[in-house]
């Protein structure tokens, strides 16, 4: 007999080292009390065992979950055992959900408590969990497919009509589901009869079997051909596949069928066998391969879609066998199928691989053989189709996310995919654009990187995108990044389906160099057309100065010598009536005459020089200049006792010093002569709010002369001293300077001439 104590302690060994959890309990007081709990259950909650023990059960359970724990002890109170889930609150507030199995604890032969064996669900919910958006992505690929689909149980009840299904027979989906009976053959043959999916699932006998042509069975996949005349407004030829359907475990749980209208193939291919003539002009137009061959396979016709699908010309491949562009392993198939057709069968659809170059792509063909009067096959003509990308569908569908994550991830391009006007996807480059990393833009609202000023526009074009209206491919708009950055960004986008909604992805490129440079462009465009501008009016205003120089030139130049002239003549005249004096006289003139000449082309040359011999620009005090042109003039002020009075704290400037000293000789030599003969001349050189000027108490200026002042050759007085050059030489002197001129005068009393010059800051 075994020892009680020993037996006692490789139980509890045993039940310590187990991985469910495991609850002693008794009832003290109507109070179930946890006596025993083992370290798994401690884990599981993540509570000590020694916060565990001395409590009871529901202390740790979900409140909601009381009343289904309270019924299973009252049935352990009777001697039952029972499982039920609940759902255990951990000690850092998380759920847990558990199955418990409780088995009532006996003493003295009567329930005292029970005895709690809990198993973690947590794993089987995540497993659970996987598996139903497994299948719901299954079901989202069999919805939007584009050939028409049904699903059927065990039982004959329908569980799948996709769309394209609903389209083909115009019964909807919710009309349908769940409906047994052969309901499903109802809307094509107009009576409840089997199809196909039925026959993959229980079985076909002959007799059914002649109901459909090239019935074929490739393990648990049958495929078929049945015409139905009451489908459709003529009838309609369809091509049927279906398949079983397997759980998990293996286990069949029922049947789907893909059915494809061919009508139009099998129309074409009757139309095509009217006669020869016809067959030309119709196959040739046609988005079709067609080619015509004999029972070897060797060709007797091919369209022009066939001769540039396999890059052959017409000539090349008429008379060999088209096997040879068939991969070895399926020819033998290829031959079966279409040397089968007999005149109850006289077509046939099929897929097969086809060689194209170094490309192996997937065709479908429909063949159908031409029978002479005794029955025997003549040829075969077919009409096929590339459906590379419908086999592809299933590896594309498997692997776009995977590409769509690799490409997105390593291009260039910020690309963002937004539903409900949220982020839901950012790659690596947007990540960088924005400065905002992938968790803070993911369920953050779009427009939280959208300038403001943008962003009114785009929540516009969001809308339209959406709805399918006509959108700009591009455009282009400002983004504020993370640390507060305005970039420029060109965007292009496009619309998905996600999750049942309507979704945008979108392309960004960083264009803010490119933008920053047009802008650079557009200021240097609107900079040198305003220079175009200036120029322009500048080589206007000399060619009307040339015209008046060129007119008042010749009148001037030809005054004196008109004068000259006719003075010699009068001196020759008296000369030789021995009249010496008025000879004299008349000599004396002609001087004057060639002395005013030569002060008027010297003139004239000194403002042609201006602008062309420039000297140095030098730093040169204002009031310095004016010094400079007041000693020149010292003659003439004495002689005329003028008083100078010169501002001090005039600012510096950058000139030609020997050109500006000439331009302010000029205007006090101007105010000194305009100043009347009675009056003192009084002359004020200043500098005021950016402006100097020169300011006389002469006879003033009208304003109808102001602007005339500075022509070549105008003289306020036309009878004064002077050729009339020298206001036109100031001007010219202080536009060089990038400077401008004006005068300011009452017209009677005083006149001042103001200029601005660059002053050294």
């Amino acid at each position: 007999m075994s020892d009680p104590s020993v037996d006692r302690e490789l139980a509890f060994q045993i039940l310590n080292s187990l991985g469910q959890g495991v609850v002693v309990s008794k009832v003290v007081d109507e109070r179930w009390i946890i006596e025993y709990a083992n370290p798994a259950f401690a884990h599981m909650l993540g509570f000590s065992l020694s916060e565990i023990v001395g409590k009871s059960t529901e202390d740790f359970l979900h409140p909601d979950d009381i009343p289904l724990l309270l019924e299973s002890r009252a049935k352990r109170l009777e001697g039952l055992t029972t499982s039920y889930e609940v759902r255990f609150l951990r000690k850092d507030g998380s759920i847990v959900p558990v199955l418990i199995t409780g088995a009532p604890r006996i003493v003295d032969n009567r329930p005292a408590g029970g005895i709690l064996v809990i198993t973690d669900l947590t794993d089987y919910y995540s497993v659970l969990r996987q598996l139903k958006n497994s299948q719901r992505r299954l079901m989202d690929i069999l919805e939007f497919m584009p050939d028409p689909a049904l699903g059927m149980d065990m039982d004959g009840r329908v569980i799948i009509w996709n769309r394209a299904l609903e389209a083909l027979t115009g019964v909807r989906k919710e009309e349908m589901l769940g409906k047994g009976n052969y309901e499903c053959a109802i809307p094509f043959y107009g009576y409840r009869r089997p199809v196909l999916a039925d026959l993959v699932l229980h079985g076909y006998d002959e007799s059914m079997s002649r109901e459909y042509r090239n019935l074929q069975r490739d393990g648990d996949v049958l495929t078929a051909e049945v015409f139905i005349p009451t489908f459709g407004p003529e009838g309609s030829h369809l091509w049927l596949k279906a398949a079983l359907i397997y759980d998990s475990e293996g286990r069949i749980e029922g049947a789907i069928e893909v059915i494809r209208d061919i009508t139009e193939n099998v129309k074409r291919l009757n139309a095509l066998s009217l006669s020869e003539a016809r067959y030309r002009s119709i196959v040739e137009g046609m988005p079709f391969l067609v080619c015509r061959f004999d029972r070897d396979g060797v060709l007797t016709f091919v369209n022009e879609n066939y001769c540039n699908y396999f890059g052959f010309r017409r000539e090349d491949i008429v008379g060999r066998s088209f096997l040879e562009l068939i991969p070895e392993d399926e020819r033998e198939a290829v031959l079966e199928r279409f040397r089968g057709l007999t005149r109850e069968r006289p077509y046939v659809t099929y897929t097969h691989r086809v060689k194209r170059g170094e490309e192996i792509r997937w065709q479908r063909w429909t063949d159908r053989a031409i029978f002479g009067q005794n029955g025997e096959v003549l040829e075969y003509q077919s009409l096929g189709e590339d459906i590379t990308a419908e086999k592809n569908m299933e590896d594309a569908l498997r692997e776009s996310e995977h590409r769509f994550r690799v490409l997105a991830e390593s291009t260039a391009a910020g690309i963002a995919i937004m539903r409900d006007e949220r982020f839901v996807y950012v790659n690596r480059a947007g990540e960088e654009m924005s400065g905002y990393s992938r968790d803070e833009l993911i369920g953050a609202p779009v427009w939280m990187v959208v300038h403001p000023e943008d962003a009114a526009w785009l929540k516009k074009m969001y809308s339209r995108k959406l709805r399918g209206e006509p959108t700009p491919p591009r455009y282009e708009f400002r983004i504020i990044t993370k640390n507060g950055d305005v970039r420029w960004v060109e965007y292009a986008s496009g619309t998905l389906e996600l999750g049942g909604e309507m979704a945008l992805i979108g392309t960004l490129i960083d264009i803010t160099e490119r933008r920053q440079a047009e802008e650079e462009l557009r200021r240097f465009k609107e900079s040198l057309e305003q220079m175009v501008e200036e120029r322009t009016a500048e080589l206007e205003q000399r060619n009307a100065e040339i015209e008046s120089f060129v007119y008042t030139v010749s009148h001037d130049l030809r005054r004196p010598l008109i004068t000259i002239s006719g003075l010699a003549g009068l001196a020759e005249f008296d000369l030789e009536k021995g009249n010496l004096e008025k000879a004299r006289e008349s000599l004396r003139t002609v001087q004057r005459s060639c002395e005013n000449m030569d002060a008027l082309l010297r003139d004239i040359l000194e403002l042609s020089r201006i602008g062309k011999v420039t000297n140095p620009p030098e730093d040169v005090p204002f009031e310095l200049l004016v010094r400079e042109a007041i000693d020149q003039l010292a003659e003439a002020v004495k002689k005329r006792s003028a008083e100078l009075r010169v501002a001090e704290g005039m600012p510096t400037v950058r000139v030609d010093r020997e050109r500006l000293v000439e331009a302010l000789v000029n205007l006090i030599d101007n105010s000194i002569k305009y100043t009347g003969e009675d009056t003192r001349p009084v002359i004020e050189i200043f500098y005021r709010d950016g402006v100097f000027c020169v300011r006389d108490n002469g006879i003033g200026i009208p304003e109808s002369q102001r602007e005339k002042v500075f022509d070549l050759f105008y003289k306020v007085d036309p009878k004064s001293d002077g050729t009339g050059v020298g206001l036109s030489i100031v001007k010219r002197i202080i536009e060089v300077h990038g400077g401008r001129i004006w005068i300011e005068s009452d017209g009677c009393s005083w006149t001042a001439f103001c200029f601005t010059l660059p002053v050294v800051s």
